[in-house]
């Protein structure tokens, strides 16, 4: 063998040497010290916690986002929302049991450069893929309960998820079903109104506008429905009648319009919320679409306005103010990204949300349920005290589409009349 014949020997066997480590292996689990331990071995108690913290990367925004439930004197609260009410008992024992009995089942790599390909990136890394979600969850008194970042689902292993400890390099692949939702509307009670459409006897709809231009309210014509029963058959089923307003000639009630009308304020939810200061100022109802008359005592949402009046006499007033184009927590929660209009990607076009104003009072004449005999404060009044401490708080932002289906015209509850 001649020595041209020996180097191209040593080459293709180098070649052959560098291709075999190129290429893909399957590295088997290894077993180690602290596989089949407990992810969080001192967490066993779901109501010992009191405080949850989601961040993330929001990709469609391209930033950080941060949610936190935590419990402030008694009551859970979202801190970014102003201390905004959570319904968190029940979805926060959900998300704290997601990591309880939970085990160190597989260790996938304890190599940093893996991170990112099984999603346990820190969600705060400058730049790069992989990305995980890092959750942390403590107890009344600080104490942290659950710090991990969760990654990627295992493909392999149904309802396996990848995880890592903060500052630590070891990937875990661990079964765990995470229940956690960082959306600001599955946190808060879905009933905002509190009101039971079956309750409501009287409807008042007013879809005027207020020409800011002019200073003026225009297209004043209100129409209020009462449920009444017929006069020939006072014990015949209630039947919807318009009590106030004025009736185009060949128009009657559209029954049906007017109960979708009560169905939707019943059905109302909220996309958002802005603080309401204590003292009322112009600015601070103008900047949201909501004016009042000069001797201050009449206040008017530049889109009109609906009241629905309930058996036991609270009367609910909807105002319904300006649009609002923000998005994500722009959106929900107000404060310095407010007023950033986003554009929806699938749409093409601009989302329109609205400003809502929720006023509440007592009727005693309207209240139809029995008196207390012993002369003390009727359910209704001390229904309507409680529900206007918590509207006074708030500024509420809707969709268009409830929007939508709550203000109506005039025309759009009524319907030809019958032929004689």
């Amino acid at each position: 063998m001649n020595r041209t014949t020996i180097v191209s020997v040593v080459i293709a066997l180098a070649s052959l040497g560098a291709a075999i480590v190129a290429m893909p292996t399957k590295v088997e689990p290894k077993a180690y010290e602290d596989t089949g331990d407990l992810l969080f071995p001192g967490f066993s108690d779901p109501s010992l916690a009191t405080s949850l913290e989601v961040v993330r990367w929001d990709e469609a925004q391209a930033r950080l986002v941060s949610f936190k439930v935590e419990q402030k004197a008694g009551r859970w609260v979202i801190p970014s929302h102003n201390d905004y009410p959570a319904d968190g008992t029940e979805r926060m024992g959900k998300a704290a049991a997601s990591f309880i009995d939970v085990r160190r089942d597989i260790v996938r790599s304890d190599r940093v450069e893996d991170h990112a390909a099984f999603g346990v990136e820190d969600p705060d890394k400058a730049d790069g893929a992989g990305r995980g979600q890092r959750v942390t969850i403590k107890d009344l008194g600080g104490a942290v309960l659950v710090d991990v970042i969760v990654g990627k689902d295992v493909e392999e292993k149904q309802g396996y998820r990848y995880v890592r400890f903060p500052g630590q390099k070891r990937v875990y692949a661990v079964k765990v079903k995470v229940e956690i939702s960082t959306e600001f509307t599955d946190w808060i009670e879905r009933d905002l109104l509190r009101i039971d459409s079956d309750s409501v006897v009287r409807l008042v709809s007013d879809s005027y506008r207020v020409d800011e231009a002019q200073a003026k309210v225009v297209d004043r014509d209100p129409l209020a429905f009462e449920l009444r029963a017929p006069m020939v058959d006072p014990s015949a089923t209630p039947e919807w009648e318009v009590v106030e307003g004025t009736l185009p000639a060949g128009k009657v009630v559209d029954p049906s319009k007017v109960k979708a009308v009560i169905s939707a304020i019943d059905r109302l939810n909220i996309v958002g919320v802005r603080p309401r200061p204590a003292q009322l100022t112009l600015n601070a109802l103008q900047s949201k679409g909501f004016f009042v008359n000069p001797d201050g005592r009449r206040l008017f949402g530049n889109e009109g306005e609906v009241r629905a009046v309930a058996k036991d006499g609270v009367v609910y007033v909807l105002y319904f103010g300006e649009i609002t184009l923000d998005t994500g927590l722009a959106l929900t929660a107000g404060g310095a990204e407010e007023g950033a209009a986003a554009v929806n990607p699938e749409a093409g076009e601009q989302k329109a949300n609205r400003y809502m104003f929720v006023d509440v009072a007592y009727d005693a004449e309207a209240d139809q349920q029995p008196k207390p005999e012993d002369g003390s404060e009727p359910a209704g009044s001390a229904r309507a005290r409680s529900l206007q401490a918590r509207f006074d708080q708030w500024f509420y932002v809707i969709s268009d589409d409830s929007f939508k289906q709550i203000r109506k015209t005039k025309d759009e509850l009524l319907k030809d009349a019958p032929a004689p």
